[in-house]
């Protein structure tokens, strides 16, 4: 039997790349599943009565300007809450202001002698320090995030219903870059599959920055974890220990986005990496439980980068060789990818109109967003399947904010110039040994690595 192996090369490649675009095609479904809306809103006008709120504030190595700016806006709220501010990686003289302004404007001020245990181990310490009950609960916010009192009301309305409550983030800065303005649109979206989610399985992810999360279902499962991803991590934890997640629409919490590539990359390295931890640790667990298959789909979605890479690759290889696509998996990709990308597009633009924003313009967002993804696609990648097989580690470094989200470090880019080289080369090849399908497949990612490679050698990414 002859075995024909271009057959097979091209449906490996074709099956992995209608694979890779799955993130969007499960967002799409998630959002579009009718469900009964059995979660109205608790009734719960005493929920506050009795409950002591610890509104905690990690701080690792942040500028002192966004560590004031930040009590002073919690001195603002009219609610009566325990803040306490506990400080990772400073010297004994910032520590001393950082004291004294927590005198200033009343709020408490912890230090860790010997950090451990990234951003969980701050919060665990917090915890085992004060002594705090399991009838307490902890609201965790990021020394750049904007809480009012009207979310802060709105999550303590779900505390008898849940274990942990999770606010609807929006990005306070989403003017400052079209990079910002794209992941700004990008959470329009992200907040509906919560929705959603809560909706049709009881669950979401709890959020590192304005979650109310109840001491006594922390220690039912172990505290916060120590790790890189704390926030996902607690989340599945919760979700095994078939501990309730409650999503509160209306409880607004303003977050700082990335505004360049520099911030975005540090962000999504963390973020890759630490999921591939968390479903290396428990996916087993997760898909054992009632509604698994959709937690596991959720928490795979970053794996989707490693697909887009091999697929990407895979391409460039038959580019190279001179190898062509038959007409048959072309009109397949066409079926499946364009109507998908099409409708995620609307969806977002939609989205975008409905919240005040100009769809025309801000298309552009949208590709600015897309464009960080594709630069950002080799290394996303690798720092996912690093966290799968547990191979090194990345260093848990805060994503910038305040005026140093501005700052473009020197970083390698030489993942994005082999990607855009090979691509190119791709393309030449593909005109020369006169593949047309190829060459039209390979297009859009000529124009995307081309273009995004110039826009953040030009500062504009």
């Amino acid at each position: 039997m002859v075995i024909n192996y271009r057959v097979i090369i091209v449906i490996m490649y074709l099956v992995i790349t209608i694979m890779s675009f799955y993130p969007i095609i499960y967002q799409l479904i998630i959002i579009k599943t009718r469900t009964n809306n059995h979660k109205n809103k608790p009734n719960n006008e005493h929920a506050s009565i009795m409950k002591r709120i610890f509104l905690v504030i990690p701080v690792k190595s942040e500028p002192l300007d966004l560590i004031e700016l930040s009590m002073k806006r919690l001195s603002s709220l009219r609610m009566e809450l325990n803040v306490i501010y506990i400080l990772d990686n400073y010297d004994n003289e910032t520590i001393s202001i950082i004291r004294t302004l927590g005198s200033k404007y009343g709020f408490r001020v912890i230090h860790r002698e010997k950090p451990s245990g990234y951003k969980g181990g701050a919060l665990n310490y917090v915890i085992k320090r004060l002594g705090l009950s399991d009838d307490d609960y902890m609201l965790v916010l990021d020394v750049d995030s904007i809480l009012n009192n009207e979310a802060i009301t709105e999550l303590i309305s779900y505390v008898d219903s849940a274990s942990a409550v999770v606010p609807h983030w929006i990005a306070s800065n989403k003017n400052d870059s079209l990079l910002a303005r794209g992941q700004w649109i990008g959470y329009l979206l992200f907040f509906r599959v919560f929705k959603a989610l809560d909706n049709l399985i009881n669950w979401v992810p709890v959020l590192g920055s304005g979650s109310l999360v109840s001491i006594g279902a922390l220690r039912k499962t172990g505290y916060w974890p120590e790790d890189v991803l704390e926030d996902v991590e607690l989340s599945v934890r919760f979700f095994i220990n078939e501990l309730r997640i409650m999503y509160a629409d209306n409880a607004f919490i303003e977050v700082e986005v990335p505004v360049n590539y520099t911030g975005f990359l540090k962000q999504q390295l963390r973020w890759s990496f630490g999921v591939g931890r968390v479903i290396r640790k428990y996916l087993w667990r997760v898909l054992r439980k009632r509604h698994g298959i959709t937690v596991s789909l959720y928490l795979g979605q970053y794996f989707a980068y490693v697909l887009q890479l091999i697929s990407i690759l895979i391409l460039i290889i038959m580019d190279i060789i001179g190898m062509s696509i038959p007409l048959w998996a072309f009109v397949a990709l066409l079926i499946i990818i364009v109507p998908s990308l099409s409708m995620y597009l609307y969806s977002l633009l939609s989205l975008d109109k409905e919240y005040g924003g100009n769809p025309l313009k801000d298309a552009f967002a949208v590709n600015s967003a897309n464009l960080a993804f594709i630069m950002a696609l080799p290394k996303i990648a690798i720092a996912n399947l690093m966290g799968l097989f547990n191979i090194g580690r990345i260093e848990w470094i805060p994503t910038p904010k305040g005026s140093r989200k501005w700052t473009k470090e020197s970083i390698n880019l030489f993942p994005e110039y082999l990607m855009t080289i090979l691509v190119i080369s791709a393309l030449i090849l593909s005109i020369m040994h006169v593949e047309l399908i190829n060459t039209l497949i390979t297009l859009p990612y000529l124009a995307g690595y081309v273009r995004g490679l110039w826009r953040i050698l030009n500062g504009t990414l």
